[in-house]
This record gives C-alpha cells, sequence and structure tokens, in this order.
C-alpha cells in the first residue's frame, strides 16, 4: 500500500473517532454501536485502498524505461554540465565587448614616518587614513581574439549539444537491447513452461496406461527423466528473466527489490523493413546525416580552426581606453579654528646700504580641529582618463608557438573525425553482414523447425497407434524443441540486427 493510504486511513480515523460526540450513559449501546459501524467503514475502506493499489501497479513499457533511464543517467548529467560550463563561457567571452566598472577603498593604520596627505609633508605620527576610487575601462581593438573566440565558444555549444544527443540515444539503444532480451527471456520461460505440461500430461497418460497394464511400468521412467530436463530448462529461463531485469534495473538505477512489471509488446519479423539489402554507401550516407558523434566531431575540427586566429591575435596590436576617479581621507588633515596676528621681523634688510628692521604682520593659527570626513572626501576629489596601446614585437617566439600548436591541433582534430568516421563505416559493414547471416540463419531456421513439427505430428500418430518406443517419441520431441527454439533465437536474432541498422539510419528505437 502506497504511503499515501496510511495517511488517508489514519486521518479518517481520527476525524471518525472526534466526529463521535460524547454520549449520556443511557445511550452507551447506541455509541457502541456507532463505534462498531464505524470500524466496519474504515475495514471496508482499508481493503478498496489495497484493491486500488494492487491495481495501479503500471506495467513499464520500452519508452518509459528509456525515459527513466536518460532522467537519472550520471553520464547524460555529466554532459549536460559541460555544455553549460560552455553557455558560461560564451556569455562572459560577450560581456568582454562592454566597459568595466570597478570601485575600491583602502583603509589603513600607519605608524612612523609617513607623507600627510593633506598637505604632502612628511610626519611622524601614527594617522589612520582611507581612499576612494571608481575606475572603467573597455578594450576597442584585440586583433580578432573576442570575436573568433565567440565564434569558437558557439561552435562548442553546438559540439556539447550533440554530446548529449548522443549519450541519450547509447543509452537508449542499450536499453532497447536489454528490453530485448528480457522479451526473449519470457518467450523462453512461456516455451519452457509449455514444454514440462506437455512432459507432465505424457506421464499422467503413461501412468494411465500402466495402470490398465498396457504398458510396461518401466516406460515411465523416460518420461520422468524428461520431466527432469524440462524442469531444469524452466529454472534457467527464469534465472535469465532475473538477470536481464536486473540489468534493466540496472540501467534505470532502480533498487534490486522494485517490483518492476514489464508491457510486453508482441516482436514480428514479418514487419520489418528488409534493411539488410540496403547497400553500404546508402546506410553509411544516412548515419553520417543523423549520427550526433560524427556532427559532434566535425563540430570541433571546425572550432579548432579557429584557435589559429586566435593565436595569431597575441602578435597584433591592442587599444584599450579607461578612466579613474578617485578622493581620500586622512586624520592628519586639519583646519584652523583660530588666528592672532603676529610680527615677524624679517632678517636680512637693508635701506641705503644700511641694516634696518623690518617687520611682517602674519596670522597664526591659534588651534586646529579635524576636517570633517565628508568635507575632505569633496576636496580630495581627482579624476582622470587614458588610453592604452599595446604592440607586440619580440616576445619570445610565445606568439608564433601559439600559432603553430593550433596548426597541430587542427591536424590531430581532423585525425579524430576520420577516426570516428572509419569506426562508423566498420560497425555498419558488420550491421549490415551481421544481418544477411542473420536473415539466412532464419530462414533455415523456419526450414528445420517445419520439418520437426511435421516429424513429431508423425511421432504422435505412430505413438497413439503404439508403433513407437518412448525413446523414440521423445528423441523426436527434442529435436522438434531444439528447432523451435532455434527459430526464437533466430528471430531474435535477425530483429535485433535491423534494429541496429535502423540506429545507424535515424530511425530511432522501437520494438512493435
Amino acid at each position: 500500500m502506497k504511503p499515501h493510504h496510511h495517511v488517508l486511513i489514519r486521518f479518517l480515523g481520527v476525524f471518525i473517532e472526534k466526529s463521535t460526540p460524547e454520549r449520556p450513559s443511557s445511550l452507551n449501546i447506541a455509541a457502541q454501536n456507532q463505534g462498531i459501524m464505524n470500524k466496519i467503514f474504515l475495514s471496508l475502506l482499508f481493503f478498496i485502498l489495497l484493491s486500488l493499489n494492487g491495481n495501479a501497479q503500471e506495467k513499464w513499457d520500452l519508452e518509459r524505461c528509456i525515459r527513466e533511464a536518460l532522467d537519472k543517467n550520471l553520464t547524460i548529467k555529466q554532459t549536460k554540465l559541460n555544455k553549460q560550463g560552455y553557455d558560461i563561457s560564451g556569455m562572459q567571452l560577450r560581456r568582454e565587448r562592454i566597459p568595466s566598472l570597478n570601485v575600491n577603498s583602502d583603509f589603513g593604520f600607519t605608524v612612523g614616518r609617513v607623507v600627510n596627505p593633506a598637505t604632502n609633508d612628511f610626519e611622524t605620527e601614527n594617522s589612520l587614513y582611507q581612499s576612494i576610487g571608481v575606475g572603467t575601462g573597455v578594450t576597442l581593438y584585440t586583433g580578432g581574439r573576442v570575436i573568433n573566440s565567440i565564434k569558437q565558444n558557439d561552435i562548442y555549444v553546438a559540439a556539447a549539444a550533440k554530446d548529449i544527443q548522443q549519450s541519450e540515444e547509447d543509452i537508449s539503444l542499450s536499453v532497447a537491447l536489454t528490453f530485448l532480451n528480457l522479451i526473449f527471456a519470457y518467450e523462453n520461460v512461456k516455451i519452457a513452461e509449455d514444454r514440462v505440461k506437455l512432459t507432465e500430461g505424457q506421464l499422467d497418460n503413461m501412468e494411465k496406461m500402466i495402470l490398465a497394464g498396457t504398458r510396461p511400468e518401466i516406460d515411465r521412467y523416460d518420461i520422468l527423466s524428461q520431466l527432469a530436463i524440462d524442469e531444469q530448462a524452466l529454472i534457467t529461463a527464469s534465472n535469465t528473466v532475473d538477470v536481464n531485469i536486473l540489468s534493466l534495473k540496472q540501467q534505470m538505477l532502480m533498487e534490486p527489490d522494485y517490483p518492476l512489471e514489464i508491457d510486453l509488446p508482441e516482436i514480428d519479423v514479418n514487419t520489418l523493413s528488409p534493411l539488410e539489402n540496403e547497400t553500404f554507401e546508402s546506410v553509411y550516407t544516412a548515419a553520417l546525416n543523423n549520427q550526433a558523434k560524427v556532427m559532434a566531431a566535425e563540430l570541433r575540427q571546425e572550432a579548432s580552426e579557429l584557435d589559429i586566429n586566435i593565436a595569431r591575435s597575441q602578435r597584433l596590436p591592442t587599444l584599450s581606453i579607461g578612466g579613474n576617479f578617485g578622493t581620500n581621507w586622512s586624520n592628519f588633515d586639519k583646519s584652523p579654528i583660530g588666528y592672532t596676528t603676529l610680527r615677524i621681523p624679517q632678517s636680512g634688510v637693508y635701506i641705503n646700504g644700511e641694516p634696518a628692521l623690518l617687520e611682517i604682520e602674519s596670522d597664526i593659527p591659534t588651534g586646529f580641529e579635524p576636517v570633517p570626513y565628508g568635507d575632505q572626501l569633496d576636496n580630495n576629489i581627482g579624476y582622470g582618463w587614458g588610453a592604452t596601446l599595446t604592440i607586440p614585437i619580440l616576445n619570445n617566439y610565445a606568439g608564433q608557438a601559439s600559432v603553430e600548436r593550433a596548426k597541430i591541433n587542427v591536424i590531430n582534430s581532423s585525425i579524430q573525425t576520420e577516426q570516428i568516421k572509419q569506426t562508423l563505416k566498420t560497425n555498419i559493414q558488420n550491421a549490415i553482414t551481421s544481418a544477411k547471416a542473420a536473415r539466412k540463419s532464419l530462414d533455415a531456421a523456419e526450414v528445420s523447425a517445419n520439418a520437426a513439427r511435421i516429424a513429431l505430428k508423425n511421432a504422435d500418430t505412430k505413438l497413439g497407434l503404439g508403433s513407437l518406443s518412448n525413446y523414440d517419441y521423445l528423441s523426436a520431441r527434442n529435436r522438434s524443441d531444439a528447432a523451435e527454439n532455434n527459430l526464437l533465437k533466430a528471430r531474435y536474432d535477425y530483429y535485433f540486427q535491423i534494429q541496429v541498422i535502423e540506429y545507424y539510419m535515424g530511425r530511432g528505437i522501437r520494438l512493435d
């Protein structure tokens, strides 16, 4: 039962308990009856919920299994994070073309001989200071580095999207093949169960004939031996189902004890297109146009070619302009609060060649007070602007080395792209060859199975007439069972090979 069912039952129980009012002692019997009715109601509700829960167990079809695997696959999550990194890099590169703006502030304490920022004189005194500044700048020309980097990053974003697509297609194919193996395993279980039932029926008939005295008792042991073989085959088939279910759960990151029920589709090879007759050129051309791995490699090769232009920009001039605005404060900055006039004698004054006494009146501050913080910031404002031109002339071969390395990366990227295409060619060639072989095996298995069915039918007739021993009959039946099993394997093998070709041609994954 699902957790919300438990919550609902507890809620209803509390509701009924609280909704039953306190009754006088004269109504105890009625209250007891009401309590019994409440319990009956809860019991009925409980069983209804259990029934709903049992019926609500959904069967998982291939589409749902693939969707679950794609949602939980860690490789796909990593690939998506990789694309998000390129998206962030793209936003950063585009913003390199707009001005920067930064605010800074320094606050400190000095001890000893320092320069008074208010008078620019040296003073020996402990002091506090603060500076505030705003700076801005913009790069006007970088030799094409920014624009080429933006183009390159956009290509990397597209390649990362193809990586995600390829990962999703690979996971989908893997889940589909596991699902197909599971269907095959269930088919084997069904066949094994039918064989056990058939052998049990033969054993029952043999027991009746032995009791009637028409067959010797020793004939029972041939059938018992066959029954043991059939039961062992059933156990093996059931174990194969368990293994494939576990594999499917692991691909969907499910717990092993999850009650997974599979919606088994009907597999009919007659509905398949005979893709084994397609030419290699047609399948390969289709694969080049839809295989995400190939397109991602081609995009990265294109992006690597832009590295050459980006490296060359290191040898071109760069031009940028900027400006700044700032002010400062210091506890050294003080203003006078009063003045007194003094006459100060001046030496070295002569009149008609004779020394004379000359006095000059001067206003001398009588006291000082600190200049307010806001006034200092307003009085000490300064600003400026400028342009910077950088022309690379000699940089120890760094620029040329970057260009040469970029050219090597282009060659390496083209080789990687060609390797992917060569691997794709090999896989498609193998897929077409395997599909043709699977078709031939299927045709041969159908002929063999038809012949084995006719032989078994004749053996049934002879056994009924008493002209065939149990050993010969069981031999005919075993040959028929083996032929049917080979036919089943051939059908699924052919179905699998066609699915692989359809995958390369971009027709998606389907089991119907």
